[in-house]
């Protein structure tokens, strides 16, 4: 209990910004953080790459801790969201490069230049193997080291000192700390500090470098597209699964708003069926965590569109990618077109439809209103990383192709879609939840989150089958419409447990989910809407069957 009031103290003197009292709760608990990212990581470099990370990020946040006992659990989540997003990414294979196979000067041109970490390394030990007879490669090596010159300006002389020291001489953080009478932990805090501030100064440049770009070309310009349908409006407002509220405002500039509701939408985009969960204490983040990508586009193409996307949302972007980004919106606005967007002010998705040069700023809207955004904060967000989506053209498919298609995707994710290490998605998802109640280790706002959304979903898939029915007794196939329909009734049992559960852990006080009591009824009710989607499912695989046999009919 002792050292719990101490950490207590620490954690309320680095809230108010004493650095000295956040360095002690690093060297206390940094080893726990790091072994938690080795459990992730196999490369201990890389592990301690997320541990850097993780500290920073708790450090930033350090007010969003509302139960100082909770610092631990608090710091492990960081940790562990941290090593996913760089995973995600694929930084254990192939961004962090150690450049040991460089045989010639000239791969100083291909460097990453928007990748800090590729640019410290090829620093750090390759530099010395540059043909200086070929005037293309010295000029190419002049700008390098201009550019990092310039880039280290930021930092204070002590920070310069201790970076350098650890990328370009080698140095290990214990050497340093010899080398500068101090101690690891500072060390380590100090680069931590460093990396970040080079990070933005080069996101900086990189924006001014596109504004100046822009600028010469007389190309400089500012588009803002009338919203038609935002996201304020009573629809999307209603709709808990915010991509799909995104992608039913992007409707109309398609002309395809008139053709779908947002249960449609919902249900031929399979967003209506999905359930993913954390599985150590079902966290907020669970909704989310899956492969957005190829999910996203097979589920435009059931709208009949065509898609193309850039970043993935995994981690905060790189100044390439930033660029890249932002060159997007511009192209698809200039076209008519507002993009869908992740993390605009919160984590779910909303639109952007205007972009303005010369105050570099983005016009977006979601569930909470309208907001200007900072070319720079695209992808910088509360949970830190960049997503924007456009729809592309339309893609000619048969209306009962493309339902079929929803169907398949409803049925591939309730037997168990590939996802992130720590997350179970369908049917298997429930026991995970049952399993968190049962062993009274449930987030309680985490849970309330993940169950407003799904209650919510189920509702929709409801009145998707319910409305696939209708339209397939129009059709003159009743027997699949007696399926759907039945579907239907499945996945309205589900909602209404879920529902029924989402009122006794009302989002956002989350109730009191570890309440022995409480747990009890929470997995009766879990039970329930399994065992509801579960004959659902199985119902979907017969309908999936039935309207492959009216669509080769046809």
């Amino acid at each position: 209990m002792e050292g719990a009031l101490a950490d207590n103290s620490l954690i309320e003197r680095a809230r108010a910004g004493d650095q000295d009292a956040f360095g002690e709760l690093v060297r206390r608990h940094r080893a726990k953080a790091f072994d938690w990212a080795r459990s992730f990581a196999r490369d201990p470099h890389l592990a301690e790459d997320i541990v850097q990370e993780a500290l920073l990020r708790a450090f930033m946040h350090l007010g969003t801790l509302a139960d100082m006992d909770r610092f631990l659990p608090w710091l492990h989540r960081i940790v562990r969201n941290e090593a996913l997003m760089k995973l995600r990414k694929g930084e254990n294979s192939g961004r962090e490069r150690t450049f040991t196979g460089i045989a010639s000067g000239r791969e100083a041109i291909g460097v990453d230049w928007g990748d800090l970490d590729s640019i410290l390394h090829y620093m750090a030990g390759k530099m010395e193997r540059i043909d200086d007879g070929d005037p293309a490669v010295r000029l190419a090596q002049n700008e390098f080291l201009d550019t990092i010159r310039h880039l280290l300006r930021c930092l204070t002389p002590k920070e310069r000192a201790v970076f350098e020291a650890h990328f370009f001489r080698q140095l290990s953080p214990s050497e340093i700390a010899r080398l500068f009478h101090t101690t690891t932990d500072n060390v380590y805090q100090s680069l931590s500090r460093a990396r970040h501030k080079v990070r933005e100064e080069r996101m900086r440049i990189r924006l001014q470098d596109y504004i100046r770009e822009r600028k010469d070309a007389n190309t400089l310009e500012k588009a803002v597209l009338s919203l038609k349908k935002g996201p304020g409006s009573g629809e999307w407002k209603r709709c808990k699964t915010s991509f799909a509220g995104a992608v039913y405002a992007v409707l109309p500039y398609s002309g395809r708003d008139c053709q779908y509701s947002l249960s449609d939408v919902m249900g031929l985009t399979a967003q209506a069926f999905r359930l993913t969960v954390e599985e150590e204490n079902i966290d907020a983040t669970g909704p989310t965590m899956y492969f957005w990508e190829s999910k996203f586009h097979d589920g435009l193409i059931n709208l009949g569109l065509e898609s193309e996307h850039a970043g993935d949302g995994g981690a905060p972007p790189t100044p390439f990618m930033l660029n890249k980004g932002v060159s997007h919106i511009r192209r698809s606005i200039g076209k008519g077109m507002p993009v869908v967007a992740w993390d605009l002010a919160a984590p779910e998705f909303g639109i952007i439809y205007g972009y303005d040069d010369p105050e570099q700023l983005l016009y977006a809207e979601d569930a909470r209103g309208k907001k200007q955004i900072p070319y720079d904060g695209l992808g910088r967000g509360m949970s830190g990383g960049l997503f924007v989506m456009s729809v592309t053209g339309e893609k000619r498919i048969d209306e009962w192709e493309a339902v079929r298609g929803a169907l398949d995707m409803a049925i591939r994710h309730a037997y168990g879609e590939l996802t992130f290490v720590g997350y179970v998605c369908g049917l298997e998802a429930y026991d995970c939840w049952k399993e968190a109640f049962l062993k009274h280790r449930v987030d309680p706002i985490g849970n309330a989150y993940t169950l407003d959304i799904v209650a919510d979903a189920r509702a929709y898939a409801a009145d998707f089958l319910n409305g696939l029915a209708i339209k397939l007794e129009d059709a003159g196939r009743g027997d699949s419409a007696f399926l759907a329909a039945d579907a239907a009734r499945h996945y309205g049992e589900a909602a209404v447990a879920l529902k029924e559960l989402s009122l006794l852990f009302p989002f956002p006080s989350g109730g009191a989910p570890n309440e022995p009591e409480t747990a009890e009824t929470a997995v009766e009710l879990i039970g329930r809407a399994q065992s509801a989607e579960g004959a659902g499912v199985r119902l979907l695989e017969r309908l999936s069957r039935s309207i492959r046999l009216l669509v080769k009919q046809e």
